[in-house]
């Protein structure tokens, strides 16, 4: 077995998303959805053209492939699901949950501090 993709253990691709959804204009594609290199590079590719015949499909007009079946166990669960705050997130910012950075006055007064050349315009940029 390659150390660079996990062991796969038998029947858990029933797990795995189909490319396919119920949510109208809505495709996966990824590494983790039902195709057969699982958690790897050609997986992740390999998805993506999955996809693309399922966006392809429906240009055409043709009805999408049955959607994979959610496991009853997973729905129970879900049923008494309580959230919880994530672990190690410090903030409540986009870029604590990965959102991108987004420059409030107070971050754009520290930039102009640190770097002021950054909020030059052009003119000013070309003297320097």
């Amino acid at each position: 077995v390659p150390r660079s993709v996990y062991a796969a253990i038998p029947g858990r691709n029933k797990y795995r998303p189909s490319q396919t959804t119920p949510i109208p204009q809505f495709t996966m594609a990824g590494c983790y959805t039902s195709q057969k290199f699982l958690g790897s590079m050609e997986g992740a590719t390999l998805s993506g053209k999955l996809a693309a015949e399922v966006i392809a499909n429906r240009a055409k007009g043709n009805a999408d492939k049955p959607i994979k079946e959610i496991q009853q166990h997973i729905i129970d669960a879900a049923s008494s699901y309580e959230a919880k705050d994530p672990v190690g997130v410090k903030g409540d910012g986009a870029i604590a949950f990965g959102g991108g950075y987004t420059v409030g006055k107070k971050e754009e007064d520290l930039l102009r501090e640190s770097d002021p050349a950054q909020y030059n315009d052009q003119k000013e940029l070309s003297t320097v």
